[in-house]
């Protein structure tokens, strides 16, 4: 678990990270295809701050591919497809798109993390302003202004 923090807080900080499947895709490869997130999940990554180093939500994201796959999260190329995106989007963005994904590379995602999901949706759970700010930033445009209120209000629906 420990060397997954490390390794996330390497590669956000572009330093080699030790994890092979980290470090090949650093800054050689930049974002592939197969990185390609939904339009909506891209909107939410250009308003979502991505912590240098893993936060409490990340690492209890961490923690349960960690207590899944065990030491395969630093050998397995697949899994490290996995940690490739926390470390570029964060693990909110790997999360949402395995439990609530629209795109067809996150039902890929989400079948090949399949066994993480009951403890993904514990995570959602106990973390609920983490994984819904988009959503709840988006409802706050349309409920009613306050009276004398007359600009727009910043975040509105796109």
């Amino acid at each position: 678990m420990l060397r997954l923090d490390d390794a996330i807080s390497a590669f956000r900080a572009g330093e080699a990270t030790g994890i092979h499947a980290l470090d090949s895709a650093s800054r050689l490869i930049g974002d592939l295809a197969d990185d390609g997130v939904s339009q909506h999940a891209a909107r939410a990554n250009g308003r979502r701050k991505v912590p240098r180093r893993p936060d409490r939500v990340e690492l209890a994201i961490l923690t349960a591919l960690a207590d899944t796959f065990g030491s395969e999260m630093l050998t397995n190329a697949s899994l490290g497809y996995a940690l490739r995106l926390v470390a570029r989007h964060g693990g909110i963005a790997l999360v949402q798109r395995v439990l609530w994904g629209e795109s067809a590379s996150d039902v890929q995602l989400a079948t090949m993390l399949g066994a993480t999901r009951a403890a993904f949706t514990q995570i959602t759970l106990a973390f609920p302003d983490a994984f819904l700010a988009e959503a709840n930033d988006v409802i706050a445009w349309f409920r009613p202004r306050p009276p004398g209120e007359s600009t727009p209000r910043k975040g509105g629906p796109s």
